[in-house]
């Protein structure tokens, strides 16, 4: 009896000792559990939220290219390849044209999904004896609003925003903005005016901010086409707020990652990116001898509308996917966002319709001219980029806009190229 008393009693005080040791596990599994699930709230946030300074901007940028180049694979297609000569006749005819011009960049047609022409012509970065290559990226200036358009488009689909809406119920502080809807301001038909000129380089929330202080509505343009970047800047302003989430994240996730955009980035990571051309100006293309870097006030200022740099295969991929809705969950979206059909050809979603044949899109800054085109199946296209390219002094004399226009006039149409 007494050997199983003193069992009995080694027991109760042996139960104890292991309930606390026991609790103290636990303990320190949920807070092992909630220091994780904090650290990838906290990554997320830090992915997300967006920034008010150019500091917190750039790291965000760069945070988020990072997590995108995790996410992508690397797969090299013949998008990113120079083309053999499979259409000897059309090769020599385009070289020739381009050379005339003294085209500096590289030139892209596809028909039908098939590659055939890509060819580069000039130095990215003289000074360092860096050549175009196909997987050059080239600022691509205006042609960026065909993406915030997308983003747009998105938004509208999953219920955050709708055409109808207007510039009110996000900035009801801004003159006649109930009269604007963001059908009209896609279409740049909301009569928005304003310049983004700031005297020093803002961080994300500033420029929207600053945007809303400038931006203005003249009544007598409603319903007209006007081009006013702003109209662009303050689509991605109303996206940050339907969302909560940066513009920069919404571009990485929506469109360069599912894309696997592999020659996509903002300029301002211009330092880490190698693959990012200099522009160059003077008199005529191919001097070489006056190169340029955007300032940082006019690249930040761009948000939404010109401040992204990409090869022109990731050009034609993203404007592709966006004329065949690819990236949109239902199959009447893309003639939601681009409106085909109508009796008079426009300007809506970010591109211009190009007759019946299909759209396109034009830019030019900061040294750089960029032309796309694409047909309505989005099979066919021409892309066009170049990063000698000075308005100024080049314009119309220089540009190879017509070419493009031409070019794809005769491949959209033509049954084969020979």
């Amino acid at each position: 009896m007494r050997q199983e008393t003193r069992k009995q009693r080694h027991a109760a005080h042996a139960h104890p000792h292991w309930g606390r040791w026991l609790l103290l596990v636990v303990l320190l599994g949920l807070a092992g559990y909630g220091a994780v699930q904090w650290y990838h709230v906290d990554q997320q946030r830090k992915l997300t939220a967006t920034p008010t300074t150019v500091k917190q901007t750039n790291r965000l940028i760069q945070r988020n290219a990072q997590v995108s180049q995790q996410q992508r694979h690397s797969q090299t297609t013949a998008l990113d390849r120079t083309a053999g000569s499979a259409n000897p006749d059309f090769t020599a005819n385009l070289t020739k044209q381009l050379t005339a011009k003294k085209f500096s960049g590289t030139a892209l047609v596809v028909k039908n999904d098939q590659v055939i022409y890509q060819k580069s012509f000039g130095w990215a970065n003289a000074a360092k004896k860096r050549r175009n290559t196909p997987k050059t990226q080239y600022l691509i200036n205006s042609l960026q609003k065909s993406m915030t358009g997308l983003l747009v488009m998105r938004a509208i689909e999953q219920g955050k925003l709708k055409m109808t809406d207007t510039l009110h119920q996000f900035y009801p502080q801004v003159k006649n903005s109930r009269r604007v809807t963001i059908r009209q301001m896609l279409n740049m038909e909301g009569g928005l005016l304003g310049d983004m000129k700031p005297d020093k380089d803002l961080g994300e929330r500033q420029i929207y901010r600053y945007a809303a202080q400038h931006v203005r509505v003249d009544t007598t343009q409603l319903n007209q086409f006007n081009y006013q970047p702003i109209c662009y800047v303050m689509l991605a302003a109303i996206l940050n707020q339907v969302t909560d989430q940066s513009y920069y994240h919404q571009f990485y996730q929506q469109i360069v990652t599912p894309l696997n955009l592999n020659e996509t980035s903002f300029v301002q990571l211009r330092q880490q990116n190698s693959a990012l051309s200099v522009g160059y100006k003077g008199q005529t293309p191919g001097t070489y001898s006056d190169p340029e870097v955007p300032a940082a006030k006019d690249v930040s200022s761009r948000l939404g509308t010109g401040n992204v740099a990409m090869s022109p295969s990731n050009v034609f991929k993203t404007v592709q996917a966006i004329v065949q809705g690819k990236r949109f969950n239902h199959a009447t979206s893309a003639k939601t966002l681009l409106e085909p059909g109508v009796a008079t050809p426009k300007y809506t979603g970010g591109m211009y319709h190009f007759a019946d044949q299909g759209y396109y899109g034009h830019g030019v800054g900061n040294f750089y001219e960029d032309t796309f085109l694409v047909s309505t199946d989005g099979r066919t296209g021409v892309i066009f980029m170049s990063n000698n390219f000075y308005k100024k002094t080049m314009w119309p004399t220089w540009s190879t806009e017509d070419i493009a226009k031409a070019t794809f006039k005769q491949v959209v149409t033509a049954s084969t190229i020979s």
